[in-house]
């Protein structure tokens, strides 16, 4: 176990806090049946997952669609998902707890998401009433996404910390990419949806099958 001392736990969304498979894929379907184009499981679409929306929908519309194509897809989706990104989107055990936890010990929370910030924002304000997070962003076009490390050191600075007093949980290639680049501990959540050895292959420190187990690393 770690002995460093952390004043901060920043948490990826999508396959992380909330299970949110369910309506990405129901959202990405509708667009792309929509635009006349075939849908996919929902084990094909989470491995589509996790860099943001444009790659979700780049990754699901079919080799050698038009440009234009993609971008009518691309635009239902972003019109479609924020009116439906709760309808079936639900918590991984544990997590409710362990954030009630992590606040009353008195860490600094935060969520950075590459999903759209404001639906980022709309989804943590409906699963999380009491706003425990101190930060919530997402892809508000200006950021570059994660594994990028801008948001990065832009959170070190909003929240007055430095890399090491940092514990990041994420599911994603993308999540360990970006703690491991950024000096954080990287803690790699094996609920989600990337196999752990994709997670520890990138950079994870620890790999943790359940939310509970943070706890002794954040006492």
């Amino acid at each position: 176990m770690s002995k460093q001392k952390f004043r901060i736990a920043v948490f990826d969304l999508d396959g992380t806090l909330l299970d949110t498979l369910y309506d990405l894929a129901a959202c990405a379907d509708k667009a792309l049946s929509h635009c006349g184009l075939p849908g996919h499981t929902m084990e094909e679409y989470r491995t589509y997952i996790g860099n943001g929306i444009p790659k979700l929908v780049a990754r699901a519309v079919p080799p050698g669609t038009s440009e234009e194509d993609i971008q009518r897809v691309l635009k239902f989706y972003l019109g479609y998902y924020p009116e439906h990104c709760a309808e079936h989107t639900r918590f991984f055990p544990g997590v409710e707890e362990t954030i009630r936890t992590l606040h009353e010990r008195g860490y600094l929370l935060a969520v950075l998401s590459n999903k759209t910030e404001a639906t980022a924002k709309k989804i943590i304000d409906r699963y999380f009433p009491d706003a425990p997070f101190r930060v919530v962003w997402g892809n508000n076009g200006v950021r570059p996404l994660k594994p990028a490390t801008d948001a990065g050191y832009l959170l070190l600075s909003e929240l007055g910390c430095e890399p090491e007093e940092v514990f990041y949980v994420g599911d994603g290639d993308t999540d360990m990419e970006f703690a491991s680049r950024m000096g954080f501990f990287a803690a790699g959540a094996t609920w989600g949806y990337r196999p752990s050895e994709v997670l520890k292959r990138c950079g994870a420190d620890a790999l943790f099958s359940s939310m509970e187990e943070i706890l002794p690393y954040l006492p």
